[in-house]
């Protein structure tokens, strides 16, 4: 396949992806009251941590990697968050991976002195996990917000990291893309 061809199927497939996100959302909203929900009063303690995928650090065959430095403790010092997933390099290509029907994924913070936290390792079956900073809290905190994309839900995290082996993660939103009752009615 070109590049052409390839460029113009990926963005295609981003503008799909787009459109059944945005579809989802305003299914959601419609269906509730037209203000959104409050967040803060809706968050439900969760683990985001599978014991069958232990930290994968340095093992062969995931070199799918984003790493990025920030304060999230609010102690003036930045940890290192490390997003990875089990997914190969393509041979025919380095800037492209060799994706399966699913991966496991982890985020892995590591303090300034060099002590790990895995504060999120699962398994995403036909999806993708994307990691954000978010904004500095009241209490100098700056929590990971991690959006977890897959076959099934779009759902939504925030991980209050506070210190070595101290994380407080929080579901904030869970959206089923798959009605698994039957076909979702349209609009």
């Amino acid at each position: 396949m070109d590049l052409k061809r390839r460029q113009l199927l990926l963005l295609i497939s981003g503008w799909i992806l787009a459109g059944v996100l945005g579809f989802m959302l305003w299914t959601v909203y419609r269906l509730e009251s037209s203000l959104p929900p409050d967040l803060s009063k809706q968050t439900e303690p969760v683990n985001l941590v599978d014991p069958n995928y232990p930290a994968a650090e340095n093992e062969p065959g995931w070199d799918y990697r984003r790493e990025v430095e920030a304060d999230l403790n609010g102690d003036g010092a930045p940890e290192h968050i490390l997003v990875t997933a089990r997914a190969e390099r393509s041979p025919a290509n380095p800037n492209e991976y060799l994706w399966d029907d699913g991966q496991p994924w982890q985020v892995l913070v590591t303090s300034p002195q060099g002590d790990k936290t895995l504060v999120y390792s699962r398994w995403v079956q036909i999806g993708q996990l994307r990691v954000m900073v978010g904004e500095p809290q009241n209490n100098g905190h700056q929590p990971l917000i991690i959006l977890e994309l897959s076959g099934t839900s779009l759902s939504v995290y925030k991980v209050e990291y506070t210190g070595p082996k101290q994380a407080d993660a929080r579901r904030l939103l869970e959206i089923p893309v798959v009605n698994q009752a039957g076909p979702a009615p349209l609009p």
